[in-house]
C-alpha cells in the first residue's frame, strides 16, 4: 500500500478522504495548505499526493510547480482536486504530469481509491487516469 499525503484546506473534505484511504489500507498524512505539505515532504516520504487546487498560503498549482522543480519530487505522483476548473490551470497541471484530476462536485471515493491503486500497481492493467 501507499503513503498518501492529502493536502486540503477544508477539514471535512480532508478528513473524509484521509479516512477512506486509511480504510483502504494506505498510510495517510494530511496538510492544510501547500506550505505545510512542503514541510511534511521535507521530513517524510510520500508515494502519492492528493492535492486541492484552491488553498490559502500556497495553492496546489504553486506546490506542484515546486515539486516538479526538485529532483527528489519531480516524478512524485499527484492527484488533483478542484471545485472550480479553470482551463489554464488544468492544462498547466497536466503539463506538469498530474496523474488524475477530480472535480469535487462529482467524484466518487471508490474512483479515487482505484486511481491510487493504479498508481501503486501500474502493471496491473489499469486504465488511463487523466480526466478533465
Amino acid at each position: 500500500m501507499a503513503h498518501v499525503l492529502v493536502v486540503e484546506d477544508e477539514k471535512d473534505s480532508r478528513d473524509f478522504v484521509a479516512q477512506y484511504l486509511k480504510r483502504e489500507g494506505h498510510t495517510v498524512t494530511t496538510a492544510v495548505d501547500g506550505q505545510t505539505a512542503l514541510r511534511k515532504l521535507l521530513n517524510e516520504r510520500a508515494d502519492i499526493v492528493v492535492l486541492d487546487v484552491r488553498m490559502p498560503n500556497m495553492d496546489g498549482i504553486g506546490l506542484l510547480e515546486i515539486l516538479r522543480s526538485y529532483l527528489r519530487w519531480n516524478t512524485l505522483p499527484v492527484i488533483l482536486f478542484t471545485a472550480r476548473a479553470i482551463p489554464e490551470e488544468l492544462t498547466r497541471a497536466r503539463d506538469m504530469g498530474v496523474e488524475h484530476i477530480f472535480h469535487k462536485a462529482n467524484f466518487q471515493l471508490a474512483e479515487l481509491g482505484q486511481v491510487v491503486m493504479d498508481i501503486c500497481h501500474p502493471n496491473d492493467g489499469g486504465t488511463d487516469t487523466i480526466a478533465g
